[in-house]
Formats: C-alpha cells, sequence, structure tokens
C-alpha cells in the first residue's frame, strides 16, 4: 500500500513539473509573437526612450512658445547685443547685469495671502419654512 501511495506522490510531482513546464513555454511562445522576435526587456526601453523624446520635444515646443512675442518674434534680453565696458565680465567672472536681466524678464511670483475668509451664515430656517417670532420687547 505504501508503495503505491509512493507511485501516486511521484506521478502527481512529474504532472506539477509537466504542467509548469508548458506553462513556461506557452508563455515564452506568445512573448514571442508579440514582440516579434526582439527580447521584452528591449521593447520595453524602446517604449521609454521614444516617451522621453516624446516629454522632451514638447517641453522644447513649450519654452519656445514661451519665448516668443504675440507677433512670433522671439523675446530678447535688455542688454542682448550691447557690450559692456569690461567691468565684471573679463576672466571668468560672472555679470551681475545680465542676472539682473534675467529678473527682469520673468516676474516675481505672486504673494501668497493667508487672510481668512469670513463667511456669511446661512438662515437654514427660512429655508425650512419655520418663521421667527418678532421681539416683544
Amino acid at each position: 500500500m505504501e508503495e503505491l501511495e509512493a507511485k501516486v506522490v511521484d506521478a502527481k510531482q512529474e504532472m506539477a513539473i509537466a504542467d509548469a513546464l508548458d506553462e513556461i513555454r506557452t508563455r515564452n511562445a506568445r512573448n514571442e509573437r508579440a514582440v516579434g522576435g526582439k527580447e521584452v526587456g528591449d521593447v520595453v526601453k524602446e517604449q521609454i526612450d521614444e516617451e522621453r523624446r516624446r516629454v522632451e520635444m514638447e517641453d522644447e515646443e513649450m519654452a519656445r512658445r514661451a519665448f516668443m512675442t504675440e507677433t512670433g518674434e522671439r523675446v530678447r534680453r535688455i542688454g542682448e547685443g550691447e557690450e559692456e565696458d569690461g567691468d565684471g565680465a573679463q576672466g571668468g567672472v560672472i555679470d551681475q547685469g545680465k542676472q539682473k536681466d534675467d529678473a527682469v524678464l520673468m516676474p516675481p511670483p505672486p504673494v501668497p495671502m493667508f487672510k481668512r475668509a469670513v463667511k456669511k451664515k446661512k438662515d437654514l430656517g427660512a429655508a425650512l419654512g419655520i418663521k421667527k417670532k418678532p421681539a416683544l420687547v
């Protein structure tokens, strides 16, 4: 009887192994058909690269639109094309005038308001049809 039980256990184990192997083979075949011979990792990398390129193109388009006037001309800096006397632009020193020009192009962010807004209370009694009695005094 024990020998028969051992054979049954071995047969179940072999069936489970065969099922798992068949499942792996079908999954691999399905992936091969879906990908067309490429590795799954390569396809994922291509999709990520394509998404990254699309996002970069959108960012470039938004930046180009942000620096255009209503007539379609490029916005220029105030000091663009003008030469300085050489006071701060020598020997790799950062030009303070250019930093100031950058600040002129971008308006300062709005100051947040933290003032509490007082809400008017609603007369809920009137909504329900309740009438107030007049004062006796």
